[in-house]
């Protein structure tokens, strides 16, 4: 395929994979991004490289080749990563029964009894600990700084990235922008994060798309010598990525989470823990649904997130330094990487199922190759 004019609204980690992956075909790639610098989900989030909570078959296949490029891109950008792996820590008779199901349905994972976890992992909190399941795939990067860079390794490939630059209007083979230029395409691709609904409204109301607002916290640096040691996650985290949804006792989980925590239920807390370069922790997070929500974060939220947190922990310095707010589409009835082709030449990205920094390398590799057929 000749080289062909590739043209992307929006620089957050869907556009930029999809600018690199373009780029690296012998395209000619142009970004406009409305803001000043990336500002939403793609910074906004834990930086963890998810695998373990992908279905297996392709959409895993996909998220481990994400892993992959991502390492890869670190090597030649400087983006700090750390591939410890995640830890699925188990307190509820039912969730170490999904992970021992898990387990033996899948390879590549090691289920350990709770002596060996706190031998392994001292901040494990080993009150009521049935066990827990390691998995060496995942890996963190810290999304404020990797954004950025991947930007910049972006415009060394010869990326051209307009920031500030907002799309007011969408036409057959080109757009224009609120400064009153015009640019011509080949090939569009629209990954604007939540302004999506702004391009094609009818074609994503018909794909089922609603908006998903999460609360999330990161810690001050935790003391000189303090280690997680792997990415923490526990009972609840269970029941909320596709993964599991296929072992016989995540229903049952579900069901006693549900009664004995109806407050995280209403909210959509699941708790994650990540560790960064600085010795900061990302915590959290939640999930509200739908349109015109109220501004403000609530506090009774972040109170539930660490309060979990507490349950399969052992922080030494729970002060936090920051919280905030990230908002971003996701699908009514359970898709991730919904893909919308609402003329030709258009290809709209979005409502990646929270799991956009491990599966856009893979989404972008496809949707470069759709163009040779």
């Amino acid at each position: 395929m000749s080289s062909q004019r590739v043209l992307i609204i929006g620089a957050g980690v869907i556009g930029l994979t999809h600018a690199v992956t373009a780029r690296e075909a012998g395209h000619s790639v142009t970004i406009l991004e409305r803001d000043g610098r990336a500002l939403g989900a793609s910074i906004r989030n834990f930086g963890t490289l998810w695998p373990i909570g992908c279905a297996f078959g392709p959409e895993r296949d996909q998220a481990l080749f994400g892993v992959k490029r991502w390492k890869q891109i670190a090597a030649a950008a400087g983006i700090w990563h750390s591939a410890k792996g995640s830890l699925s820590l188990a307190y509820r008779e039912e969730a170490w029964s999904v992970l021992n199901e898990f387990g033996a349905a899948n390879g590549d994972f090691e289920l350990l009894e709770a002596q060996e976890v706190v031998r392994r992992y001292p901040a494990a909190n080993p009150q009521g600990l049935r066990g827990a399941l390691f998995s060496q795939e995942e890996t963190v990067i810290h999304s404020p700084t990797a954004i950025p860079a991947l930007a910049d390794y972006a415009r060394q490939l010869g990326v051209a990235i307009h920031y500030g630059t907002p799309v007011v209007k969408v036409h057959a083979d080109s757009v224009d922008t609120a400064d009153g230029r015009t640019f011509a395409f080949d090939h569009l691709v629209i990954a604007a994060g939540e302004e999506m609904r702004l391009f094609f409204p009818e074609e994503l109301t018909a794909a089922q798309i609603q908006p998903c607002r999460l609360q999330m916290m990161r810690t001050v640096p935790q003391r000189a010598g303090f280690d997680l040691g792997a990415i923490f996650v526990s009972d609840l985290t269970l029941c909320h990525y596709p993964a599991f949804r296929g072992c016989p006792s995540t229903a049952k989980l579900r069901t006693r989470l549900e009664a004995e925590l109806p407050d995280h239920h209403r909210w959509g807390v699941h708790v994650i823990a990540a560790q960064h370069h600085d010795g900061t922790l990302t915590l959290g997070d939640s999930h509200e649904y739908g349109l015109d929500l109220p501004p403000g974060s609530q506090p009774e939220v972040d109170e539930l997130i660490l309060g979990a947190l507490l349950d399969f922990a052992i922080i030494p310095d729970l002060r936090i330094a920051s919280r905030w707010q990230g908002i971003y589409l996701k699908s009514k009835i359970g898709q991730t990487q919904v893909v919308l082709h609402p003329c030709e030449h258009v290809t709209m990205v979005t409502a990646m199922g929270g799991l956009g920094m491990t599966l856009s390398w893979g989404l972008a590799q496809r949707t470069i190759q759709s163009w040779n057929s």
